[in-house]
Order: C-alpha cells, then structure tokens, then sequence
C-alpha cells in the first residue's frame, strides 16, 4: 500500500539546493525495456527541509526470480496486494523538475524515464545526480564504490537491504558524512572548491558538490530529520579513512627480538621448532615439518646461488617458509630479494597480511628490515603526462563537455591524495573504480594515455618525483631487504635499477600464463584508434614542438622543422585513418564467414599469409595492415632525430622536462606499434601470429612465444643467481607425474646441472587426503550443454546437502548454469538453509563462515583463493574437468613439446587441466581436523580411455579419484562425512 506523508513546511526554493530528492527503485530484472519497477522509495526536499517520505511496493503480473526474491526480500505474495504501478506513478510524478539523487543513476534513469516523458510540458525536467561520481571524487582511496562499501565501513548498517525507501535512506545518510568528513579534511575541501570554480561546467552542472557548501547547522538539520547521529557515524568513518590519509598519526608498535637473526640452516631449524614460542605469538600456530624443510630448501638456495623448484602443499605455511630464510639472508648479506607473487591481488594480500606478520615474528621495525611493495611501472599515473595534456588542451582551445571535465577533476584529487600518501598507499591504475572507467569513457581514455612509460620517465629530474607512486616506490625499493612484486613486475623490470639477483617466485604455476602476456606484441582496435586520433591534436608532438622551441641557439631557427614535421604529423594521421575504417569492416567481415563464430567470446585465426590466404578480404586485410606498417614506419623516421637530441638532466624548466616525458611517451608508442607490425607481418620464429575479433571491442593482433620456457630461462633465470619457484599445485603429490611440464614453463629444464638442484622438492603432505576427503568424477549425467544439465544434477545432490545442513560449496564454469542453480537452490532451500551467492554483497565468503552450515554459490574461479577451515565445508561439487583455453598459441604450444620436449597429453595438457582442480580442491582441507567429500560431473569423459583416467587418476594424487555414478557417489560422501562427523564427536 502506498505510504506517501506530505510535511506542510514553508517553502524554502531559495536555498541553494532548491527542490531534491534522494530515490531508489527495486526491480523485477535489469532491462527496462522488459523488467519493472517493484518497490519505489524516496526522501523529498525542499532546500534542508524533509517534505515528503514515499515508500510503496508495486504490482507485478509476472513471477518474481527467486534471486530477486533473495535479494529484495520481496516476495510475490507481498506484491500480489500493492498498487499497481499507474497508482504509484502519480507519486513519482510529482518530482519532475526535482533534482534525483540516487546510486548508479543510470540505472533508476533507464525505469523511471518514460514515467516523467508522459508529463514533459516543456519546462525543466528532472536531472539524475549521481553519487557514484560524487563518492569517488571525495573518496579516491576506495576501489570501490558499491554503496554497500560505504554502508558497511562507516557503520550505518550490517548490509544493503535493496529496497527502495531503506536504501534512499542509507545513501543520504552516506552523502551527509561523505560531505562532513571532507568539510573536516580542510586541504582537500580547500582544493576541491578551488577546482570546482576553476571549471565552470563542473559548478553548473555537478549539483551534488553543492552539499560541500552547506554549513553543519544545515546537515545536522538534514540529519536531525531522519533520525540520524551524524557526528557517530563522521566518527567511525574518519577513523578508518584518516589512518590512510593520514599515517603520520599512527603511533608505531613497540617490537621485541623473538630468535636470533644469523642466516644459518641452524638457527632456521632452531626458530621454526621453537613451537613454545611461536604458540606465544600466534596461539594457533602447530609445527610442520614441511614448513622447516621449505625454509631449509629456500635458505640453501639463497647461499649457493642455484635454482630450486619446491612444490608445497595447502596447510605447509608457505608464505612464512620462504620469508623468514629470504629475510635473515638479506639482513646478513647485505643483497635484497625479490618475492614475485602470482598476481597484483596476492602481492598486497602478501604486504598487507603476511609482511605485518613476519615483523611481529621476528620482532623487526620498519627501519631495521625493510619490505616495499613495488607494482611494475605501467600500473602507475604520471602526473608529468597529465600536465602536459592539460596543457596541450588549454593551448589547443579543446572544448570540454561534463565528462571531460570530470575526469580532469577526479585525476586532480587522485594526484592529490597521492601528494600526502607514503609509498603503498598512493593510488595506482588499478585502484581507479572500474565502474568509473565504464561510466565515463573519457576517463578510461585519459587512464591509458596518462600511464607511467618507464622507458619516458625523466626519474629524478621530473618536477613531481617526490609525489610519483612509481619514483618513490623505486627510491624506497633500492634501499628495501625485500621487495614485494609480481610475476609481471618481475618480467618488466623498471630502468634505472638493477632486479634483485635472488627471487622467490610464489604460485609459479601461473608462469607460463604470466610470460605469454609480458612477452607478447599486441595490437587492439580502441588502443591503436586513439594513438592515430591524438595525431590530428598533435599530442605527444606537440611537446616536442615545445622543446625544440626552447632550445634554438638562434630565434626561430625551429620554424621549418616545426612546420614540417606538423604537416607529416597531420598527413600521417589522414592517411592511417583512410586504411583504419576500412580494415576495421573488412575484420569484422572476415571473422563472421566464419562457421563457429560468436558475439559473445572472442574469436582466433591465423593470422593472414599472403601466400596460403587468397580470397580478397584476406589479401584486403593484409595490403592494409603493409600499408599502416609503412606509414608509421615513415612517420617514425622524421622522429628519429630527436628520439637522443635532449638529455634531461640538461634541461632548463619544468615545463621542458613535462614535455619531454610527453614526447618520448609517445615516441616510445609509436616505436612500439612498429616493432609490432614488425613481429605480425614476418614469420618469426618461435612465435605464434594470430588475429582476434569480438564485435565489442573490434580487432586483436598478436604475436606470443611459443617456447616460453625458453623465454624465462634465458630473461629470468640466466640473469639471476637464484630463483626458488614456489606453488602448492606444481604437479601431483609427490611429483613423479605431471612434473615435466613446470620444469618446462619455468626454465628449470633448460638450466645447467650445476644451476639447479638435481630435481624439483616435492614437500610431504600436512594433510591426510587419502583419509580426511572422498573424491569421485561422475560421467552418468547430460551434457554440460543440454538444458537439463544443472537440474539432473542438483536433483541428485540436493538430499545430500539437506543431510549435511549446507556445509557446501557449489562452483559452474558458466555464468547461465551459476543461474540456473541460484534459481534451483534458492527455490529449494531459502528458509530452511542460509544461501551465500557470489555478486550478492560484499562479505559472502566470511558470512558463510561465520554462519557454519550455509550454502556457498559461485563462479568456476570463486573457487581458487578462498580460506575456509572447519566444518563451515564438507562438500564441494564442480560442474567440470576444467579446461585448457585453446587459444592458437597454446595449440602450437602442444605440438612444440610433443615434438622436442616429451608427452605433451599428460606433462602438458592433462597436467594443466589437474593443476586448476588441485587449486578448487584445495579449498576443502584447511587445517588437519578438516574432511569432505567432493563430486566431479563431466560426461565427456565417457570417451577417454583406460590410459587417460589412470594418468588422469595420478596427476590427481595425493587425492583418490574414483569413478562412480552420481547416485553411488552421493551416497558415499553422505556416510562418509556422516561417519566423520561421528568420531569427531566421539
């Protein structure tokens, strides 16, 4: 029933925030062109006065998802009762003309627009005032900007309850201590007023930075309407958000030697078996015998200068075993190490967590052992670039629309807040809100072209080094005993400093995939249209104009040399524009002859040989990309000249070393696209040659190793005195099977003997699989593509998961069988057995741990990282045997290590397929009270031979895979966990 409540008040339409409301909408799906509104809800304004709270629910003829069922807590009995959606319009009518904050606005736009079409006189219509835009400008330290986040961190509520009045509420409440807090941050709130004037458009048209202008009396007036504590909750967030911006007034904990600090196989023995001790830091610690051998292994490494490959089960306590030898021998021989994570996430989990962790350990202050983060060069913003750009747009006349304008503004408050942040805390690429990049695709643009180029970067000699994440991070790097990277940081290696000479390389089963991407020369479709683009502006060009302008050692003896290499620039940019619509249409027409062609996912083919491809569009594609080629090999011959002309230390301003990073900017992108052409346009060996076409992103060209063994051997290991490759999941258990492979993938095998151990450590298990987990591949099901495949197989284990009270973890490779199943379950068990599914919300994993007997959906790679010990999991069931992408280059990666290296179905392909079971399996057995049972569907292996399960069933060791029928399969995990369970208690 509609509750609508209108407060007579004065009308206050003088006050700077004239007439607003905040809004949200639920809804039956996310098309509005098919979905509908099913519950409104807003907060009605006039100025700071509260004149109207709106909330109904509204009739829906169809039948609600049980996800939005789940979500909303609506249900279709609920809505079976409320007004029709013609009865409530009326309300919302009533705001045409207002100001309409909502979350995501987009979103409410896209269902409640035709509602205000129906009424457009002319006048004024409503305007939607995003707070997605108004949040990441104040807030740039956040990654994310879903409103739960804010919720959440600030203590209004415990979750978003995704209905339409409850979340109005909560965002304004989110808007008012967003504006408190950033009104008590004086020198962000001074700069932000400043750059609103200094952008006309942002101060007509960003309304919501109008709240930044009220006065406390104004939002505790606000905040006294709705019942809300303001200056509680302004509390709670500052404390959390001003420990980041402001680390200074953290007070650094005392710290008390715990072991010896010499580097010696002794005294590693001697702390690692000194368990009294340990239990006193960290009660829960238990000596492992495989965490003193990892160390032991790790520490020989380090002193001898040989290579090792140790693989270290889940439960070994890997992340300390190599960080404590790493540490004592860095501190004793004075030589930094190098640890190389698998990814960005895992490298801050690793600094955040882990390093943390060693210094209370070991006892060590920030000064006496120094661990840095450093994140590879591209994954930084210069702020020297942007200047620059700012610059060339102000001197071109560039005319800026909103979109523009904001990006300008949020890339100010991001090198602002990197201006007063230390080292790790300073915002790089990835920390930017995708959603943003999304939204406002000039700010994904100015992202790319403002990215740190470690080949441009004038270092020390640029004006904003002391504020540079990536120079501060250097200077504090080559002063570190440790240093914090990635595999991508390791393979692209910064200039000006030397890569340590030991390395620790943790999950190196990723390193195959790692090395393709830093040694592959590609070339996308958007990329390459906005280099050719920026020509006609002469951006990049523009800046050395200016240098050379500077420099003349006779007024205006530049001129020509300007004129000229203007006029190429502009001729260049005609002519590769000619050949870009076209080529891009003929791609595009090439691919979709093709007969498995798909809008959805990428599609591969060789790339074009003149000699075997003969149909016209194929030798259209090809004369194109010759031409392209030679246009911007010409064009990069007028630059050559100039490529060494300036040495930067030479320079007289800041304003000519800002250009000059701009030029070899782009100097070194152009450089590049021609050293690209190069590699695609001639057979070169050990390299794959492919083309890739999606219709959203257009084309892909690429050239891959093929080899890549040989690639790191001859990058990584050849130049370093000792690597220790690290990962739970090399090969099987105990190494005999699935081995090779590795030693391929990361240079091992091309290693002389006397550079590495004899073979890789295969470390004992810290768990009793055999015992503690029952493991069956089940192949009596549909196929995982008839329509019938989720619900044959929930049929089957729906009982169990009911005997087991949830315990259970569910994983499907495809997001429409994850759907499916979230529909099933939610059906089956919502009521009865709580629901965790990935996307909704933001602690799914810890809420499912904390609820000790829920169920826990998500996606295929959901499963690989996730922590959760105890009972809170017994069963985990997998819609797959996962797959090796058959990407071209992985195809010829095949053949290559068939012909020269050994069994590339088992070692090569079988191995990998297991490699990514081992990681979701792993999940299951967390600590040694840990079992479970696991169920395999996959009905293509009906096919596979008795050869292929028995090397299937080794590579899974230490695991016992069984083979059984889902009935059988269910109801021997059923007694087992059962059983277990039993003794448990017993």
């Amino acid at each position: 029933m509609s509750t609508s409540i209108r407060t007579l008040m004065e009308n206050d339409t003088s006050h700077r925030l004239g007439k607003w409301a905040v809004i949200d909408v639920e809804t039956s799906g996310a098309d509005p062109s098919y979905d509908q509104v099913i519950d409104l809800g807003f907060l009605e304004f006039e100025g700071t006065k509260l004149v109207r709270k709106f909330s109904s629910l509204v009739q829906f003829p169809g039948e609600l998802s049980s996800f939005i069922q789940k979500l909303t807590g609506i249900t279709d009995k609920m809505l079976s009762k409320a007004p029709t959606w013609r009865e409530v319009e009326k309300d919302l009518q009533e705001l045409y003309g207002r100001k309409l904050i909502a979350h995501n606005a987009d979103f409410e736009q896209g269902f409640l627009k035709r509602s205000f079409d129906k009424i457009d006189d002319g006048s004024t219509r409503e305007e939607y005032c995003d707070t997605l835009l108004f949040l990441g400008l104040l807030f740039p330290e956040y990654s994310s900007l879903k409103l739960e986040h804010f919720i959440q961190d600030w203590k209004i509520a415990e979750t978003e309850t995704h209905r339409g009045f409850e979340d109005s509420l909560d965002l304004l409440k989110v808007v008012l201590i967003a504006t408190k807090l950033t009104r008590l941050d004086k020198a962000l709130y001074q700069f932000l007023k400043l750059q609103i004037l200094e952008k006309k458009i942002l101060a007509d048209e960003f309304w919501l930075m109008q709240f930044l202008h009220l006065s406390d009396d104004e939002l505790h007036e606000i905040s006294r309407q709705i019942d809300f504590d303001l200056d509680a909750h302004t509390q709670i967030a500052k404390e959390k958000i001003w420990a980041r911006r402001f680390p200074e007034i953290a007070k650094p904990k005392p710290v008390t030697k715990n072991f010896p600090l010499e580097f010696s196989g002794a005294n590693i023995k001697g702390i690692f078996n000194d368990e009294e001790k340990i239990k006193a830091l960290f009660p829960l610690y238990k000596k492992r015998q495989a965490q003193i051998d990892l160390a032991l292994k790790a520490g020989q490494s380090l002193k001898n200068n040989i290579h090792s490959l140790i693989q270290a089960p889940t439960g070994t306590g890997k992340t300390f075993g190599y960080l404590i030898p790493s540490v004592l021998f860095s501190m004793e021989e004075k030589k930094p190490v190098l640890v190389a994570t698998g990814t960005k996430t895992l490298q801050h989990q690793a600094f955040d967590k882990d390093v943390p962790q060693v210094r209370e350990f070991l006892g060590l202050s920030e000064d006496e052992v120094k661990i840095k983060l450093l994140v590879g060069s591209n994954n930084h913003l210069c702020e020297s670039l942007f200047r620059q750009e700012e610059s060339e747009n102000t001197l071109l006349g560039y005319s800026q629309d909103f979109n523009d304008a904001f990006t300008s503004l949020y890339f100010e408050t991001v090198f602002f807040h990197n201006a007063r942040s230390r080292s790790h805390e300073k915002l790089l690429r990835d920390d930017l809100p995708y959603v943003l990049k999304r939204k406002i695709e000039p700010l994904m643009k100015r992202e790319r072209e403002i990215a740190v180029d470690f080949r441009s970067c004038s270092g020390n000699n640029c004006p904003f080094k002391n504020n540079c994440s990536y120079i501060t991070g250097l200077r504090e790097a080559r002063e570190a005993n440790i240093i914090i990277g990635n595999h991508s940081l390791m393979f692209s290696w910064p200039k000006g400093m030397p890569r340590p000479m030991h390395i620790v390389v943790d999950e190196a089963h990723k390193i195959e995939e790692e090395a393709t991407k830093a040694f592959s020369l590609e070339i996308d479709q958007k990329s390459f249209e906005i280099f050719v683009g920026n020509l006609q502006h002469l951006q990049g060009v523009g800046s050395l104009f200016y240098l050379l302008a500077q420099n003349e050692t006779e007024p205006g003896e530049s001129s020509d040399v300007i004129k000229n290499l203007r006029e190429e620039t502009l001729k260049a940019h005609q002519m590769l524009m000619d050949h870009l619509a076209p080529l891009g249409e003929k791609v595009s027409l090439y691919f979709k002859r093709m007969p498995k062609y798909t809008e959805l996912f990428w599609n591969e083919l060789p790339m074009i040989n003149r000699e075997t491809h003969k149909e016209s569009i194929a030798q259209g594609i090809l004369n194109s990309l010759e031409s392209v080629h030679f246009i911007l090999q010409t064009y990069l011959a007028h630059f050559l000249p100039y490529s060494g002309r300036f040495d930067v230390k030479n320079l007289k301003s800041e304003n000519e070393i800002i250009a000059f990073t701009r030029f070899e900017s782009f100097f070194s992108q152009l450089s590049d696209y021609v050293l690209t052409f190069d590699s695609l346009l001639k057979d070169t060996p050990n390299y794959c040659r492919s083309m890739k076409y999606i219709e959203s992103d257009g084309y892909l060209f690429s050239s891959s190793p093929i080899d890549v063994g040989r690639i790191v051997s001859d990058n990584l290991l050849k130049t370093s005195a000792s690597v220790i490759f690290t990962s739970a999941t090399l090969a099987n258990g105990t190494g005999d099977t699935g081995a090779r492979g590795i030693e391929w993938a990361t240079g091992y095998s091309y290693l002389e003997p006397e550079r590495r151990f004899k073979a890789g450590t295969y470390l004992p298990f810290t768990f009793d699989y055999k015992k503690n987990t029952k493991v069956f591949l089940c192949d009596d099901g549909p196929s995982l593509y008839q329509a019938n495949f989720v619900e044959h197989h929930l049929k089957h284990i729906k009982p169990l998961i009911q005997k087991l009270g949830g315990r259970t973890l569910l994983l499907f490779s495809a997001k429409s069988r994850f759907e499916v199943a979230r529909e099933i379950l939610l059906k089956e068990f919502e009521g009865q057995i709580p629901l965790f599914i990935q996307g909704m919300g933001t602690s799914v994993v810890e809420d499912f741990k904390r609820s000790g007997s829920g169920i826990l959906l998500g996606m295929e790679s959901f499963g690989e990282g996730i922590d959760i010990p105890g009972d809170a999991l017994q069963f985990i069931f997998i819609d797959k045997v996962p797959d090796l992408r058959m990407d071209l280059v992985i195809n010829e990666r095949r053949d290559f290590y068939e012909a020269n290296l050994g069994n590339e179905f088992t070692d090569y392909y079988l191995a990998h397929r297991t490699r990514s079971l081992h990681q979701k399996l792993g999940r299951l057995l967390r600590t040694e009270q840990d079992f479970g049972g696991v169920i395999i569907v996959d009905n293509r292996v009906k096919t596979w031979k008795g050869k292929t399960m028995e090397k299937l069933v080794k590579l899974m060791e230490p695991y016992s895979l069984e083979r059984a029928t889902m009935a059988e399969a269910t109801k021997e995990i059923e007694e087992f966990i059962l059983g277990k369970g039993s003794e448990t208690q017993l």
